[in-house]
């Protein structure tokens, strides 16, 4: 493929040769710039890394041992329990500690709640939180929208939007978008722009996530030409589009088999210093499979891997595979190599593929491959 169709933003990170990983250099703050390794923020710290280490009860015990906890560290905890499933305890704990909570505790016992027990019960301790003269935040409500407007109750989200306001907590864009998102769900794209505009005259900035929401229901609808419209908006706004933006631009024409536009949105990304995801590089790769497009794939696969990112199991064997058809069968034992440096399985198709090439299709080692990778091996003692 020509370089003016498909221009490689970093023509080292595109080759398929194998890369050198420079090792990280690691910076650390001044000393007077670090948090203390001791009193509050090391117990803090400690309930937050038991929590991310799945030790609830040690972080529970680490609590109990306290002789006067802050509300912070009341919210380590409650966080610790939420994240780990113990949200009963954490409930428990929220309703007769002494220790006054306030609008982030309620918050967080609010997301575990309605994650396991729905609405009706999310509300009650919503209810309790007022009760107790704590002023939910717009993130509470947003929490409260979001999950009936993801029920497909528009008209609850609407009504609890208005309760906010009534109560003097103004709508965000995060609001904005929950709602948009809703119209468009029931089809209603006209009115999801509409409110777009509407909330800037409500005094509401609207931000690329707004745009997203619209850029989102475009591509489901296959309408090409609206996010084209909704992209050119946004330069006119000065709007920087996020990587989510870009991610619905490169899986829609991926889908279509247009790779080469896509490449194009993939290359440009780069270019406006807009952070590549993994998403998006396995768009690219399974994109470029589909396409028969095997060189490409494996370039953005070698730039994936050079970022630090890792592909599907799937990604990795529809590469080998396709490479084997092509007769480029050390480009596949390269991406062999790679998979079992990230100790990752190829399936039987994959095996079956290099088996072939290096075989030359000998259709009684394919069988056999077949044969072998389909058993269950017993240890017999060696009989």
């Amino acid at each position: 493929m020509s370089s003016k169709s498909t221009p490689t933003p970093n023509a080292a990170a595109l080759s398929h040769t194998p890369l050198r990983r420079r090792a990280p250099t690691l910076t650390y703050p001044p000393a007077h710039a670090r948090p203390p390794l001791s009193g509050p923020h090391l117990l803090t710290r400690l309930l937050h890394h038991y929590g991310r280490a799945h030790l609830p009860q040690e972080a529970l015990s680490l609590f109990n041992s306290l002789s006067s906890p802050k509300t912070q560290t009341l919210n380590f905890l409650l966080n610790a329990l939420v994240d780990n499933g113990l949200v009963d305890e954490a409930q428990s704990i929220l309703s007769n500690t002494k220790i006054k909570p306030n609008v982030v505790s309620y918050n967080i016992l609010l997301k575990g709640v309605m994650e396991k027990d729905g609405f009706d019960l999310a509300r009650q301790v919503f209810d309790e939180m007022c009760k107790r003269g704590v002023r939910p935040s717009v993130v509470s409500y947003n929490m409260l929208i979001g999950f009936v407007g993801r029920s497909g109750e528009l008209g609850e989200a609407v009504r609890l939007k208005e309760e906010m306001t009534q109560k003097g907590i103004e709508p965000n864009a995060v609001t904005y978008g929950i709602l948009m998102e809703g119209l468009c769900a029931e089809g209603r794209y006209g009115d999801a722009r509409k409110l777009m505009f509407d909330m800037e005259y409500q005094g509401c900035e609207t931000e690329v996530r707004n745009y997203g929401v619209l850029m989102s229901d475009c591509g489901r609808r296959g309408d090409f030409e609206g996010m084209r419209e909704l992209m050119a908006e946004m330069k006119r706004r000065k709007m920087k589009p996020d990587w989510v933006i870009y991610s619905i631009l490169v899986n829609y024409l991926c889908g279509r088999g247009r790779v080469d536009e896509a490449y194009k949105v993939f290359v440009d990304m780069q270019m406006k210093g807009v952070e590549v995801r993994a998403a998006v590089y396995r768009m690219m790769v399974d994109g470029f499979c589909r396409a028969r497009r095997f060189d490409m794939g494996l370039r953005v696969l070698n730039a994936m891997l050079s970022s630090g990112h890792c592909p599907r199991g799937e990604s990795f064997r529809d590469l080998i595979v396709g490479l084997c058809e092509d007769g480029r069968v050390s480009d596949a034992c390269f991406v062999l190599e790679e998979m079992e440096k990230r100790k990752m399985v190829l399936d039987g198709e994959g095996w079956g593929a290099l088996v072939q090439a290096f075989c030359g299709g000998c259709k009684g080692n394919i069988d056999l491959l077949r044969e072998l990778t389909s058993m269950e091996y017993v240890d017999d003692g060696g009989r």
